[in-house]
């Protein structure tokens, strides 16, 4: 039986839906893939911030014990680690956007909506099927909540929504605490002028110019988080009047609605400022709870409202 809304056929619930399409074998190795590349990007960050802060704190005390190196060690030095992190920054971000590419190609498959070209490159298949291979976590499947039966394209907006809506209030924490690190940071190189006694030419080359490298590192991610939460609450904005629409005004989005909200998930994968875990761990019960909540609480009231 069609069912009809305002004088037009009702949307079905996609087909296969979406909970049973994103646990079959090739759903699942998208899944796998992804993890694991964002892992890989994850070692390479990690790893270049720890490098450039032990590196940029062994050049200011070894300019500080050798005075006559101060030009060498602290200026040449600094700069030399300044333009390498650049060089690893690069190769990072590669991995990241080709982790995200593998993501983009989940959801796309599993939410039945065309790719964008213009956004991504599609990864190749060998890289989707070694990061698989390599992958040695456990969360590959049900990796959305099902939506019971939600009518198309409701039931890949309540989908989007977990993307946009998890994580915004934690990277404008970690931004507020990198805001407080940077700070302590500037006031610890004072304090250790002043302690020096250092004239203002040593002081920049033995403190400041080794400390551009990790001051360029922090105002990346201060930049990139408050970015990542404003863009995702500007997002799940979008995506709200979009869903209200449809609740209330019985206006049905259509398919290119559902690519541009797709669209801007994207982006913010690609850009990915990573909060780290040990503070996510604080709070992820708390915000996986609210994320299942927010859920179950849109698959009820589109019922309520006919879409399911």
């Amino acid at each position: 039986m069609v069912i009809l809304l305002n004088g037009r056929p009702l949307p079905e619930p996609t087909a296969p839906p979406i909970f049973e399409a994103e646990n079959t074998q090739d759903a699942r190795r998208l899944v796998a893939a992804q993890a694991r590349m964002y892992s890989d990007a994850k070692r390479l960050f990690y790893g270049r911030i720890v490098a450039v802060f032990a590196l940029s704190v062994a050049a200011m005390a070894t300019s500080a014990v050798w005075p006559d190196s101060r030009v060498l060690i602290g200026g040449g030095g600094g700069l030399l680690l300044f333009g390498g992190s650049f060089i690893i920054e690069s190769i990072e971000k590669r991995q990241r956007l080709q982790a995200a590419a593998t993501q983009e190609l989940f959801d796309t498959r599993i939410f039945q909506i065309e790719w964008n070209s213009l956004y991504a490159a599609r990864p190749p298949a060998i890289a989707i099927a070694k990061a698989a291979k390599c992958y040695r976590g456990g969360r590959d499947a049900n990796w959305y909540e099902d939506t019971a039966g939600t009518h198309r394209p409701f039931d890949v907006l309540i989908c989007q929504a977990t993307n946009l809506g998890w994580g915004a209030t934690m990277h404008r924490l970690w931004a507020w605490l990198l805001v407080g690190m940077f700070a302590v940071a500037v006031a610890v190189l004072g304090a250790a002028w002043v302690v020096l006694r250092l004239p203002p030419d040593a002081a920049l080359l033995t403190l400041f110019v080794p400390f551009l490298a990790p001051a360029k590192e922090l105002a990346n991610l201060i930049r990139s988080n408050f970015d990542a939460s404003s863009t995702k609450e500007s997002a799940e904005r979008t995506l709200s009047e979009v869903w209200e629409k449809g609740m209330f005004e019985n206006i049905v989005p259509d398919e290119s609605k559902l690519r541009s909200i797709q669209d801007k998930i994207l982006t913010l994968r690609q850009a990915n400022a990573y909060v780290p875990d040990w503070l996510d761990s604080i709070f992820h019960k708390r915000n996986e709870a609210v994320m299942r909540a927010s859920v179950a609480d849109r698959v009820l009231q589109a019922k309520r409202h006919g879409y399911g």
